[in-house]
């Protein structure tokens, strides 16, 4: 049995929304090179710390 649309429509919001999720994540861990300007260490360390608490939380481990 095929998908209702609103289901087709949930899924392909929850997919777009996790390869902007990726794309954002990608661009924060990039910035390379051994000589990194401490705002940008500060800005890529702040991502980290969000997609750890994005994750645990998608994983269901902030649940009680």
């Amino acid at each position: 049995m095929s998908k209702s649309f609103s289901e087709q429509l949930g899924s392909t919001l929850a997919h777009i929304q996790d390869l902007f999720d990726t794309v954002f994540q990608g661009l924060l861990k990039s910035g390379g090179g051994k000589k990194k300007n401490k705002v940008i260490s500060n800005i890529q360390d702040a991502g980290d710390a969000y997609y750890k608490t994005y994750t645990d939380i998608k994983k269901g481990k902030d649940k009680k």
